[in-house]
């Protein structure tokens, strides 16, 4: 057998400049005939790039990126050398494994990775998510470290937010992601505990805003009966969702045929599936006899389509999922708008309102807390109960009679 040759060298991303028209220098790893790319983290102009060889290089910056590059080759070739016979997955195990890679400091760093990482496993929700978060921070300061988010950065952050007009949610959001990266670079060692920011600073919460229906609203959508198909499939579907126990449609997209079981629906929510594997417990919910005719006008009819819904079809990237479920809902939304303003309903009735319209309902009956917990999928009471929508003033006014009744 002749012996391996694998050998290392540089490419620039030409195709994908950033902001500053710079491109990301990749390390790439050739073992014929295969060969595969790594970010180095690096990046240079195009005319950068063709001076970084000039063996009388005299720009510092460009020195500094050389010298990095020499230790990234340095380090992969001495890897390399203990890999008899090589393996790609043995070299990107040993190489990503090494705290030289994991020192990075730049905040930019860990948040690329872990949405990486959330990508590799199909969270492409959460990995977009993530992504925003990071453009926010850049946004108001450019080139952060680790170490640079410190209680004073937090509150300045937080203060830039308000005054460009966001919401407590939207900061919430953006700062408990902030956290997550914090904590796993805490974890890696690459930040000590006693610099925690978010021990001494409170993250803001959104308020929780009233998104649930009232009981003649409600009425009004069950008894109405549109003109148009399309909304009719529409206010279908969101009928379907709050007689469900107000399931995410991203849920429903993805509800298989073997979901159903005589009378009742089983699943998994997908926004928990990749979190809770530890208690991945089905939510089991008993299907109202208008909940099953729903399903029985709209089901597949395609037998090869593993799914009980025409909205998706089998082999779909997770990014596809995704834009799919984004697409139909915004379809579902426009229909029900034109409803809301033909019944003349003042709450908008976007799909999540049928979720909170759920909840609520089941609060007002007297329901309790633990049921709707469950029903809904939450994590704990805490969560359900922050989650509930209030008593309208309506039922405030008439529980006083109990005092003197």
């Amino acid at each position: 057998m002749s012996e391996q040759k694998v050998t290392v060298s540089f490419y620039l991303e030409k195709t994908k400049p950033n902001a500053e028209n710079k491109c990301l220098i990749k390390m790439v790893i050739y073992c014929n005939p295969n060969k595969k790319r790594f970010s180095t983290n690096c990046h240079a102009t195009i005319e950068e790039w063709e001076k970084l060889n000039n063996s009388n290089l005299r720009d510092v910056n460009l020195k500094a990126i050389k010298a990095n590059l020499n230790v990234k080759q340095q380090k992969a070739e001495k890897i390399i050398a203990g890999l008899v016979p090589f393996s790609f997955v043995s070299f990107e195990e040993a190489y990503f494994s090494n705290s030289i890679v994991n020192k990075n400091t730049a905040l930019q760093y860990w948040f690329d990775t872990y949405i990486k990482t959330l990508n590799d496993k199909g969270r492409v929700g959460t990995a977009s998510s993530y992504k925003t978060t990071i453009n926010s921070l850049n946004e108001f300061k450019k080139g952060l470290h680790v170490h640079d988010i410190t209680i004073a950065l937090l509150e300045a952050y937080e203060a830039h937010m308000l005054k460009n007009e966001k919401s407590n949610t939207t900061i919430g959001i953006y700062l408990r992601q902030l956290r997550a990266i914090i904590n796993q670079a805490i974890e890696a060692g690459i930040l000590s505990q006693d610099k925690y920011p978010f021990k001494k600073y409170e993250i803001p919460s959104g308020q929780n805003i009233k998104k649930a229906l009232s009981d003649i609203e409600i009425n009004k959508l069950l008894k109405h009966i549109p003109t148009k198909e399309d909304e009719q499939k529409a206010l279908d579907f969101w009928l379907l969702s709050y007689l469900c126990s107000g399931i995410n449609f991203a849920d429903i997209i993805q509800l298989k045929p073997s979901s159903i079981d005589g009378r009742y629906l089983n699943f998994i929510r997908q926004k928990t599936k990749n979190t809770k594997k530890k208690d991945l417990r089905p939510i089991k919910i008993g299907l109202h006899p208008r909940a099953i005719t729903i399903i029985a006008k709209w089901k597949n009819s395609d037998a090869k389509n593993p799914y009980l819904f025409p909205i998706l079809e089998d082999g779909l990237q997770p990014i596809t999922v995704k834009h799919r479920c984004q697409r139909f809902i915004k379809w579902v939304n426009k229909r029900m708008e034109n409803i809301r303003q033909e019944l003349g309903i003042e709450q908008k009735i976007g799909t999540y309102a049928a979720r909170h319209t759920f909840s609520t309902v089941m609060k007002r009956r007297g329901v309790s807390t633990e049921f709707i917990k469950e029903s809904l999928g939450h994590s704990s009471i805490a969560v359900t109960e922050n989650y509930l929508d209030s008593f309208n003033d309506d039922v405030k006014l008439d529980y006083t009679k109990f005092l003197t009744s």
